[in-house]
């Protein structure tokens, strides 16, 4: 199915020529905002559209370490070990090919009382695509080893108002998080940037750029209001101590619907059934001239459900929530959707059928390992983005310990503590490969960032790269301090140290400028 895309020419175009929103009056107030109220202010991706999703201003609290203050510190980096998926092709039914891969990090971890403590939130698993995960598309998504197929979300638009953002600080609005990353100030001008991310590190400046406020410079986001998609804002006040905004807006994926069986898909016809788990699914009725069709779910024989499907909305599809539902059908662990691309021929309806349907639920446990809660992650365009799991109770591994990811999917291993320093630990995966040793004398937590996903090959690089590459540099000159003796001055041009960090650097600037290009391709995250 061709997606729908907006250029960056049109959007901003749209941009120019939208309505001017002024301050609202509660603007310096603390009354309550309705959900009505805060619908209000969004603007909806074309002129005339309904919004997308929901809006909503409930409290939700997001991930524990969702700040950037909260990223890893001076982490060790692994690119991903033999058992773990590293840049998998997952194609839908389309062709349409993305990207998946296995991704750890561990932040804010520290070494106390001859232990190391990995905080709640502290372990993070990621499932880490490159691109956006696009509902009703029959796209398989890889994690933990397993590969069910995603089909459909809901997501909400949170909106905040009297939101003030310190420089260097961050908040978090529904699932994303907005940081006041710089003030760049020349003479009598300045402007002021923003760096906006997920929950899970997701970088938008490659999708959307950065939203940019100045008082004393032209040509900025106009009337200090920024849109990027569904996450918007209108600025109250900018200064080099903060940001003050009337309102901010984020999404959020608050469900995703997967299934681990596929029954049918293809073109039906009136009377056809397919027999899923204990139910029979039954197409009763075909009107193609409506654009619809129907169908039931039995039980013993009996009906427990029947929904009309259609008729489809392509101008507003995928994104859009209530076009979307309109072609779904979900019972009990059954679902499926009148497929939106050539719905109908010679009087058959095209389907997609599954069993062993299953929901995540933003913040809920993971039900196969209640240790850790799971996170969908969301685009602002309404594509799914990767999902986090991330440990709800506080981890502690002494010398000679380990601790397990979700269903023991890959171990961290603690093997030597001294003196507050992790002297040799590693990860490992559920296949028994482990990475080298991670510690060493100045090493003081098991902080960690490994794959090549989105996130931890790029995006999060961006902010904890340089202490990451530091690391690893100590991590080469201690070994070849232990094989060869000390690495003195007049050697280390010549050492294998040098070479291998030269190799290091090119590979790195290698893949910098392939990503750039392939950024350079994409109007959207999907």
């Amino acid at each position: 199915m061709k997606m729908r895309t907006l250029s960056a020419a049109v959007l901003l175009q749209f941009m120019m020529t939208s309505t001017v929103f002024l301050a609202p009056a509660w603007a310096a107030d603390n009354a309550p905002l309705s959900d009505a109220e805060a619908a209000s202010f969004i603007i909806p991706a074309q002129p005339g559209w309904p919004l997308a999703h929901p809006v909503s201003t409930k409290e939700v609290a997001p991930p524990p370490l969702s700040l950037v203050k909260d990223q890893p510190v001076n982490p060790a980096y692994v690119p991903g070990l033999p058992g773990f998926k590293e840049r998998v092709a997952a194609k839908d039914d389309n062709g349409r090919t993305n990207m998946n891969s296995d991704s750890i990090l561990i932040r804010q971890s520290k070494v106390e009382n001859g232990q190391v403590v990995i905080p709640p939130g502290g372990l993070v698993y990621l499932q880490d695509p490159t691109g956006g995960q696009v509902a009703l598309q029959g796209e398989p998504i890889h994690y933990l080893g397993k590969q069910p197929t995603y089909i459909d979300y809901n997501m909400v638009i949170d909106v905040k108002k009297n939101v003030t953002i310190p420089a260097g600080g961050s908040v978090v609005i529904g699932g994303q998080v907005y940081y006041y990353g710089a003030t760049v100030s020349h003479e009598t001008l300045n402007n002021h940037t923003m760096d906006v991310k997920t929950i899970a590190g997701t970088d938008w400046d490659w999708a959307f750029g950065e939203p940019v406020f100045s008082d004393t410079e032209t040509n900025w986001w106009p009337e200090k209001r920024f849109n990027m998609l569904y996450n918007q804002g209108v600025l109250r006040e900018q200064t080099n101590q903060n940001l003050v905004f009337d309102w901010i807006s984020g999404v959020r994926m608050d469900s995703l619907l997967m299934a681990n069986t596929k029954v049918f898909n293809d073109y039906a016809k009136t009377g056809q059934e397919w027999k899923v788990g204990i139910r029979v699914v039954r197409l009763s009725s075909v009107d193609e001239q409506a654009g619809t069709a129907n169908v039931q779910i039995l039980e013993g024989g009996k009906e427990v459900f029947s929904k009309t499907l259609g008729p489809v909305q392509k101008k507003l599809l995928n994104e859009d929530t209530n076009a979307r539902k309109d072609l779904l059908f979900q019972y009990e662990d059954v679902a499926g959707f009148l497929v939106p691309n050539n719905s109908f021929r010679n009087g058959e309806a095209q389907l997609k059928i599954y069993g062993d349907a299953f929901t995540f639920t933003y913040g809920q446990d993971y039900a196969q390992d209640a240790r850790f809660s799971v996170w969908p992650v969301g685009c602002p365009t309404g594509h799914n983005f990767g999902i986090m799991w991330t440990n709800k109770e506080a981890m502690t591994i002494p010398a000679g310990g380990s601790v397990t990811g979700p269903e023991g999917y890959f171990k961290i291993a603690v093997d030597k503590i001294q003196n507050g320093q992790v002297l040799a630990w590693h990860v490992e995966d559920n296949q028994g490969n482990r990475s080298v040793n991670l510690g060493g004398p100045d090493v003081e937590n098991v902080d960690l960032v490994l794959g090549q996903g989105r996130v931890t090959g790029s995006d999060l690089l961006k902010n904890v790269g340089r202490q990451a590459l530091v690391r690893t540099y100590n991590a080469l000159a201690q070994n070849q301090s232990a094989l060869s003796g000390p690495v003195t001055a007049q050697s280390f041009p010549y050492s294998p140290v040098f070479i291998t960090a030269i190799i290091t650097l090119g590979l790195v600037g290698i893949i910098t400028e392939i990503r750039r290009r392939q950024k350079a391709r994409q109007i959207n995250c999907g």
